[in-house]
């Protein structure tokens, strides 16, 4: 079931992003927020679950699908509050963002964060996807983390080098038994058997919460999703 979800859910945003919820609901998942980002002023939820947010100094671009959001790498950032729906607890569920991007994260940068929910002191577990550099900052690829509240943690980071200005897909997936990488519809695998992750923070977009792992590039489609 876990690998027919990914795949609805891979075909579903390749054809437009509202499918999600459509493939989602076909195949006992659900969309628990939906970004299409085709309004750089605010950032609103499709999904229904009511999960807007607030952004800054972003800029609109063509996006992969429709229009989409451009991040500067010193001061974007997208914010959205923390609620149930966002707190995926004990199910699994599966992170999407499609972005593009020339320049891999510099050494006073660190690392690009592309979604996150939760530092690494927060109470209850926390999980994120972050682009990193590789080869003495010269490429780029995808990282999927995530922590319980015992502490215990999945991650991987896997794929080819995404600093090449074309758009990826990127998909960070937690399961009962393992964490999931899949890039452009490869996927990559570790075993990990997580508890529940929930806390009380903000999902931030594009930077974490405490200015620092800005984005430098172009970001649509992003999802939050459990199955």
């Amino acid at each position: 079931m876990t690998k027919d979800i990914r795949t609805c859910l891979l075909a579903a945003t390749v054809v437009v992003g509202g499918m999600l919820a459509f493939c989602g609901a076909a195949l006992g998942s659900t969309t628990d927020a939906l970004w299409q980002m085709e309004d750089p002023t605010k950032l609103l939820d499709g999904s229904g679950n009511n999960n807007d947010g607030t952004t800054i100094n972003i800029t609109g671009v063509r996006g992969f699908d429709g229009k989409g959001y451009r991040f500067d790498g010193s001061s974007s950032i997208a914010t959205v509050p923390s609620s149930g729906s966002l707190n995926p607890g004990r199910a699994d569920f599966a992170l999407t963002a499609h972005v593009r991007f020339t320049e891999p994260p510099s050494t006073a940068v660190g690392d690009y964060d592309l979604i996150r929910k939760g530092l690494a002191p927060t109470p209850g577990g926390d999980y994120k996807m972050e682009i990193l550099p590789r080869k003495s900052n010269t490429q780029a690829k995808a990282f999927c983390f995530f922590k319980d509240s015992s502490k215990t943690e999945g991650k991987i980071v896997k794929g080819p080098n995404l600093a090449d200005g074309n758009w990826h897909e990127v998909v960070c997936t937690k399961t009962s038994s393992d964490v999931e990488l899949t890039v452009d519809g490869k996927t990559y695998t570790n075993s990990v058997r997580l508890g529940s992750i929930s806390n009380d923070e903000p999902v931030t977009i594009g930077a974490q919460t405490r200015s620092a792992d800005w984005y430098e590039g172009d970001m649509d489609e992003v999802s939050v999703d459990t199955f």
